[in-house]
C-alpha cells in the first residue's frame, strides 16, 4: 500500500470518487496531530505512514492515515466537514 498509493486505497475502500495522497504538512499544517496520530500509526505499522483525503458529498471528506504491517493495512479514518 505504501508504494501504490491513492488508487490502491480507492480500490480497498470501494470508493468511486476522488482519493488524493497528501503530505503530512498538507494534512496537518499546524503540527497538531504529528505526535499523537501520525506516530501511533507509524508505530502500529512498519514505521512509515501515508495520508489520504477522500472526497465525499458536499463539504464532507474522510482522511485516512495508514501504514502496513504483516501485509495488513492499519491506521485510522476521520470524517471532516470542510467549509
Amino acid at each position: 500500500m505504501l508504494t501504490g498509493h491513492a488508487e490502491q486505497l480507492k480500490t480497498l475502500i470501494g470508493h468511486g470518487g476522488s482519493v488524493e495522497e497528501l503530505s503530512y504538512d498538507q494534512w496537518d499544517p499546524k503540527g497538531q496531530y504529528k505526535k499523537s496520530v501520525l506516530e501511533a500509526v507509524k508505530n502500529a505499522g512498519n514505521g512509515e505512514a501515508k495520508v489520504f483525503k477522500v472526497e465525499l458529498e458536499g463539504a464532507r471528506e474522510e482522511y485516512y492515515v495508514v501504514s502496513v504491517t504483516d501485509g495488513k493495512v492499519v491506521g485510522l479514518k476521520a470524517l471532516s466537514v470542510e467549509s
